[in-house]
């Protein structure tokens, strides 16, 4: 047994292990706030999701689109605070599934990990295929008139290589190129808002914060919000660096914290000019198109500036792949580790110190499984399919995040009402609304992801008792949670 100590606390009873420099075989205490900071803002990939990803929520909210964004914020918070409150006292490689098993045991926990794996793995295909679908339609833009139709095949796989060697050669590796993606995202984002916003031809308005706007009234508002909400909170991210981090505790708060921020500030400003940019009241043909962004750059900057953002949005695509391997190959090294899953996912390089074998992993079955979706259902409708259960995959997780961080709490005695009961007491209730809306009414075959999450989890339990019906292997799993975190006394 080892103590580390910090600045706010001392870190309690971490086992050592037969590595001299590294409990967990990775690379411990390397990354700063920055590169933390990087993580948290390329998992929204807030260029790629502004350009092409606000058609979900513009096609409930219309004219109303930036009211939505901007009322979002206060979803954004409930969402985030789950894994801000753990924050100050956990840190941890396996992130909120290390915080589920603190709070209601190493059975949520694995559950709640497996959640996450379901909501990347699927999130990584699905921006593989989008990356097909968007070159096959600029290539007529570059003289191309007709594609193969087959072409997205080799792209969606070829998008799938650059995040994964990234991730295999390093944290540091990765997390700097993350800092170069976000700077690039930030400058853009906000250079492409203001352009369009100062235009002579813009009509800017205060109509845009009219609820009534939208689709269906005060109702459809209410969905583009929770729609809008969803697609800001992807810097939970931050919470899988914790053992890699430096002051964990310390900066995957702030990290989460200002990476959040920046995130809802550039979504409220992008909505609001691509809104006024497109006009207002004719927001119904923005939901329809298939890259609106990319067709008010055009309009207002011209061609060689669309293609110029194409090529950042499919670099911001990397990022987001980049983030999300990097979290599942942490959750999958946890679990390999915990023999919940084969040993050989549990294992790290000796030079990179990554979960290699993982990151492999995660490169090969993201490929098959963005494959096999767009050749079952097509392209177009592949990518809803995978997109609808990365999302189902996050709600669970969600889910069970809120439940276990009040019973965490109770155990700690440190119950605080409002941000340990209140807060994800109104979160669970975002999250039921959002499974509600997202997958009903009942359609084929956009049910499918619902079920297969919770066939997934369904199994895991199972497969959970049955491996751990013998008090040992039920050690080695809670030994293998707490190498891999670090807990504030």
């Amino acid at each position: 047994m080892f103590l580390l100590s910090c600045e706010e606390g001392t870190v309690v009873a971490i086992r050592s292990s037969s590595r001299p420099a590294s409990s967990s075989g990775l690379a411990d205490n390397t990354v700063g706030f920055f590169q933390v900071f990087s993580q948290g803002l390329v998992a929204n990939g807030p260029l790629a999701s502004t350009t092409v990803a606000m058609t979900a929520a513009a096609s409930y909210a219309l004219g109303a689109l930036p009211l939505a964004y901007l009322i979002g914020i206060v979803v954004v918070v409930l969402w985030v605070n789950t894994p801000f409150q753990f924050s100050q006292r956990l840190a941890s490689a396996s992130g909120v599934s290390y915080f589920v098993s603190k709070g209601a045991g190493a059975l949520w926990g694995y559950l709640a990990g497996l959640s996450y794996v379901v909501y990347y793995i699927a999130l990584i295909p699905a921006n593989a295929i989008f990356f097909g679908i968007l070159v096959s339609s600029l290539l007529p833009v570059l003289g191309v008139a007709h594609p193969a139709t087959w072409l997205w095949v080799p792209l969606s796989v070829l998008l799938i290589v650059p995040s994964t060697i990234l991730t295999y050669l390093g944290i540091k590796t990765s997390l700097n190129y993350a800092i170069f993606v976000a700077l690039v995202e930030i400058l853009l984002l906000i250079v492409i808002s203001l352009v369009i916003i100062f235009s002579p031809g813009t009509h800017n308005t205060w109509a845009v914060y009219n609820p009534h706007l939208a689709a269906g009234g005060l109702g459809g508002f209410a969905i583009g919000l929770l729609v809008a909400a969803f697609g800001m909170s992807g810097s939970t991210a931050t919470v899988y660096l914790g053992r890699e981090s430096r002051a964990p505790h310390q900066t995957i708060r702030k990290a989460l914290i200002w990476s959040t921020v920046l995130v809802v500030a550039l979504f409220v400003l992008v909505s609001y000019a691509f809104t006024v940019g497109w006009g207002y009241r004719r927001m119904g043909s923005f939901a329809s198109a298939s890259i609106p962004g990319l067709t008010v750059v055009q309009h207002y900057l011209g061609q060689v500036p669309e293609l110029i953002l194409a090529l950042f949005v499919i670099n911001s695509l990397v990022g987001v792949n980049m983030a999300a391997s990097i979290v599942v190959s942490r959750l999958l090294m946890t679990m390999g580790q915990a023999r919940l899953l084969p040993r050989a996912l549990g294992k790290t390089h000796p030079t990179y110190l990554t979960p290699y074998v993982s990151v492999v992993w995660i490169g090969v079955v993201a490929a098959i499984l963005g494959l096999i979706a767009a050749i079952i259902w097509g392209p177009s409708t592949g990518y809803i399919v995978l997109i609808l259960l990365a999302t189902m995959g996050e709600f669970l997780g969600h889910i069970l995040g809120n439940i276990a961080l009040p019973i965490y709490a109770w155990r700690k005695n440190i119950v605080r009402w409002a941000v340990h009961v209140l807060l994800p007491i109104l979160s669970l209730a975002t999250i039921v609304l959002g499974i509600f809306y997202t997958f009903f009414p009942v359609s084929f075959p956009f049910i499918y992801p619902a079920l297969f999450s919770l066939l997934v989890l369904v199994v895991a339990a199972a497969q959970f008792l049955f491996t751990t019906r013998s008090k040992s292997h039920l050690d080695v799993v809670e030994d293998a949670f707490s190498r891999l975190g670090l807990e504030e006394s």
